[in-house]
């Protein structure tokens, strides 16, 4: 069975995680804070860590939960964050995905 990570500190991140939760595959989800946690659904296929993690600690994770792609739904503005995971994958081997909302300018452009 795959194992997936999710980095969810958006919406986006979020219902992710409600359209994958009860799927044929494993799910931890990392959060910053309990309220992060509290907004997550309930499924026996999730794993949900809710704390603020380094680099390193990130690497560990993907080690012991033996994650196979992750997939990094924080803020835009997280940038650090968004580096730190990057910096594990890499380190780790592990694929790395970038879910990023569209802009209001985007969808101005498209329309």
């Amino acid at each position: 069975m795959s194992k997936l990570c999710i980095f969810a500190g958006t919406t986006e991140g979020r219902q992710l995680a409600e359209r994958l939760a009860n799927q044929p595959l494993e799910l931890v989800i990392c959060v910053a804070t309990d309220y992060g946690e509290s907004l997550l659904p309930k499924a026996d296929n999730i794993l949900v860590r809710s704390e603020r993690l380094f680099s390193q600690e990130m690497e560990t994770l993907f080690h012991d939960e033996q994650i196979s792609c992750v997939i990094d739904a924080t803020h835009p503005y997280a940038e650090v964050v968004t580096e730190n995971i990057a910096a594990a994958c890499e380190s780790a081997g592990i694929e790395y995905l970038r879910l990023l909302r569209e802009s209001h300018s985007e969808i101005k452009d498209a329309v």
